[in-house]
């Protein structure tokens, strides 16, 4: 069988009109840290009873942060005209979220950890929970004490329709969705949580045709999603898979099944989600805003896909780059959404020429810092004339070209942070203007990477408990762990072995110390701790504790978190911050059934402790640190 794909590439957005009103008294009373009252207009959302149940809300929870951390939670419950009030403080971040529930009072309080917050298809439901979310960063108000800007609310899942409507023989008994994210983060776009996922399944009884709306709504996925439909042509059994290479949130995938001749096809088309109020991304192809060759001013290594409104900048950043739309009108920018730190998009300026009206802006992007990943900044454009008229260009900014920060220390090169997964995207990587070591010191939660278990790639986050510890992911085990279907490193890094480790850390070797490294180098080996309070998701305490090797015949440094560790089977969500270093080798070599080799620096809470190679059961949870295949 042939399967085609129809792509729409335009985001629709709802919108959540937010309106200063003015306050009792002069403008003059206002201070900068008073809550000032704000009228909440909510637009594309339905507030009464709805033909649709996916586009009707009950009500829309805020949360408002201020200098980093949680100011206020406040639940919305607009009336029918989608209007509510709420105190906001100036220059603050508001994150918004409707038909999902976020406890951030009692287990986040600092942005940095909120904003990562992450929705979960809950065990038993066959499909992901509808949600919608948005973040709007409210600044003060003017003089005269009025303020009104847009949110734009957003689906944080994808809706899948069922349309079986071009043959009345074909009859549809079930339909199943295969390989869905399990989760995804609820203020965050295009990013994995983890290679969890789960299958859906809906049966119908007695056999369906005709049309499905909203037969499944699942989160966004990178990898591709097969839909497999079960039923009968005509009497004749069949099975239809239909595979859609990625899956977008916001948007509405049409599965339909026709009858070409003799042959059944699996199709899906890619749509928007039309959202009551809301403009639909493209009503008239005839009106499409598309960027000009012939005005614009590309610099050296910028390419643009004039199809898809898609300017891929590299890495190294560009200056000069100027975006230019030509028409019988104006062109406005409606909204810019996704910018970056040191990213401008300039004001939209006008030419006439005797053939067009010609619109461009100018667009600045900084290089890549090491570990960045690629992101991309989305420019709304709106013809000025035309009510329906939207479109945008999306300016793709490629990922950092040095992604995964490594040492050469003690015969090896190392990662210079503990695993996370196999997945190039989920490794921990510093932030802008940070070294290796400043992330150590001052981010020292984003550094202890996962737990995993002897042999197996899944990543057990170390903060959580879970229900299932043991072999969470269902996964094969690799004895000795050196399949690299197994290994949760990323392509072109591999477990160490237990020499090699020995060579970094000598059994017997007190620390802190000096020591030689198995291949002659000079180690001095120091204990610290690092800055600031230890905060985590589900209230884990600690002490945030690292031990920097460095080589004094190269100054090159390898830093490595106490992380803690977890036994076998073990429920808990504690695994001993600043306690213990447990490292897996990739060995198994002289152990008795169940255990496998790991090298341990038990500090307990202790200045200093000398280091053992011990045996540890496979279902153990111990940290991963990986080497660079040579």
């Amino acid at each position: 069988m042939n399967f085609y794909h129809n792509t729409i590439l335009e985001t629709l957005f709802g919108t959540v009109l937010l309106i200063l009103c003015s306050c009792s008294g002069s403008s003059d009373d206002i201070k900068v840290n008073d809550p000032v009252r704000y009228s909440v207009i909510m637009k594309g959302m339905s507030f009464s009873d709805s033909s649709s149940a996916d586009e009707e809300v009950r009500e829309v929870t805020a949360f408002q942060f201020s200098d980093g951390l949680l100011y206020r939670e406040q639940i919305l419950n607009p009336d029918q005209n989608g209007r509510a009030e709420i105190p906001i403080l100036a220059d603050t971040r508001m994150y918004f979220i409707a038909n999902a529930s976020l406890d951030a009072q009692e287990k986040v309080t600092e942005e940095v950890d909120f904003s990562k917050s992450v929705i979960e298809s809950m065990l038993g439901e066959n499909s992901a929970p509808c949600f919608l979310s948005a973040v709007e960063e409210l600044k003060a108000a003017d003089e005269t004490g009025n303020r009104e800007t847009t949110v734009a609310m957003k689906h944080g899942v994808a809706r899948i329709d069922l349309n079986i409507t071009s043959d009345d023989k074909i009859l549809i008994n079930e339909i199943t969705i295969d390989d869905a994210p399990a989760a995804t983060y609820a203020f965050v776009e295009k990013s994995k949580v983890s290679d969890n996922t789960v299958s859906y399944k809906k049966q119908y009884s007695p056999a369906f045709n005709g049309k499905d709306i909203a037969a499944f709504y699942i989160f966004e996925s990178t990898r591709p999603v097969t839909a497999t439909l079960r039923g009968t042509y005509n009497d004749i059994p069949v099975r239809i898979n239909i595979e859609i290479p990625v899956v977008d949130r916001n948007k509405v995938y049409e599965l339909e099944v026709v009858n070409i001749g003799a042959k059944l096809e699996g199709i899906f088309e890619i749509k928007d989600w039309e959202d009551g109020e809301t403009v639909t991304g493209k009503p008239d192809t005839d009106r499409c805003i598309s960027i000009s060759s012939e005005y614009s001013v590309l610099p050296e290594g910028v390419s643009v896909d004039y199809d898809n409104n898609v300017v891929n900048v590299p890495a190294s950043g560009v200056e000069g780059l100027r975006l230019a739309f030509a028409a019988d009108t104006r062109i406005d920018i409606a909204r810019v959404d996704g910018l970056s730190a040191g990213v401008v998009v300039g004001d939209m300026t006008v030419e006439e020429n005797s053939q067009n009206i010609v619109s461009m802006f100018d667009v600045s992007v900084p290089g890549q810092t090491n570990g960045r990943l690629g992101y991309s900044v989305f420019v709304h454009l709106k013809n000025a004339l035309l009510s329906d008229s939207y479109d945008f260009v999306e300016i793709k900014v490629a990922p950092s070209d040095h992604q995964i920060e490594t040492v050469e220390i003690g015969g090896c090169v190392w990662m210079a942070f503990n695993a996370s997964s196999s997945d190039l995207d989920d490794q921990i990587y510093t932030l802008d203007g940070l070294s290796v070591e400043e992330m150590y010191k001052y981010n020292w939660i984003n550094t202890v990477g996962g737990l995993f278990q002897f042999g197996r790639k899944y990543k057990y986050i170390p903060w959580m408990g879970y229900g299932k510890p043991n072999n969470l992911g269902d996964q094969a085990q690799d004895i000795p762990w050196q399949s690299a279907s197994h290994m949760p490193c990323p392509e072109g890094y591999r477990l160490p072995t237990r020499e090699e480790l020995e060579s970094l850390l000598p059994k017997g070797q007190t620390v802190p110390g000096s020591y030689k490294a198995g291949n002659g180098e000079r180690i001095v080996a120091t204990l610290h701790t690092a800055e600031g309070v230890l905060v985590t998701p589900t209230g884990v305490t600690g002490t945030q504790r690292y031990v920097k090797f460095t080589s004094e015949d190269t100054g090159r440094f390898l830093i490595i978190p106490l992380a803690g560790g977890k036994g076998d089977k073990s429920t808990s969500n504690n695994p001993g911050f600043g306690r213990r270093i447990v490292l897996w080798t990739n060995s198994n070599s002289g152990c008795p059934g169940g255990y496998a080799l790991a090298y341990w620096l038990k500090f307990e809470n202790e200045e200093s402790t000398t280091i053992t190679e011990e045996r540890l059961q496979m279902e153990a949870f111990a940290s991963v640190r990986c080497v660079k295949v040579q």
